[in-house]
């Protein structure tokens, strides 16, 4: 696991990079086909001024992420390229008090001097990823897309009917 104190990125305005494989992301991966999931990851951070006296850091995201096609059944990659902007508090409380109008484009996070970058790094890739998994172009694989034929019941006849069979014999 790779640590940092994320509020000395922001101060220090550093930058930090790193890569990481499916195995170093479980609960990306637990969404992914279990037969064709694969993820490669490589990111950076740069800290930067923030906004309301807030820390701050833009974190780069390049993903290449391999799942199943939810049409046609077979693998799919997803590129992910995005830098999302991040501003720090110290806690929830701080955090609530912020109103959502203010946050603007900047996603709020509780810091730590001990902040884990692959559970920030893998939160970001799961929220990019799209809800079905498919290609632009492909078609259906019609064996997948039938469900099993279920015999027709007899048809019952309704009990209004008869009502009404009652009134037409007057």
């Amino acid at each position: 696991m790779q640590y940092t104190d994320i509020f000395e990125l922001s101060r220090a305005r550093a930058e930090i990079c790193g890569t990481f494989a499916g195995s170093d992301l479980p609960a990306l991966m637990s969404m992914l086909d279990e037969e064709m999931g694969e993820a490669s990851v490589s990111w950076r951070a740069q800290g930067t001024a923030g906004r309301n006296d807030l820390p701050g850091a833009d974190l780069e995201l390049c993903a290449r992420i391999q799942t199943r096609c939810v049409r046609c059944g077979e693998p799919v990659v997803i590129e992910i390229d995005k830098v999302v902007p991040f501003l720090f508090v110290q806690n929830e409380k701080e955090a609530n008090d912020i109103p959502i109008e203010e946050d603007g484009d900047y996603e709020i996070v509780v810091g730590s001097r001990k902040f884990d970058l692959a559970a920030w790094v893998e939160e970001e890739l799961i929220l990019s990823l799209p809800v079905f998994a498919q290609h632009d172009d492909c078609q259906p694989d019609q064996e997948r897309m039938h469900t099993k034929q279920v015999e027709k019941k007899e048809e019952r006849a309704s009990p209004f009917a008869c009502l009404a069979s009652l009134k037409t014999k007057k």
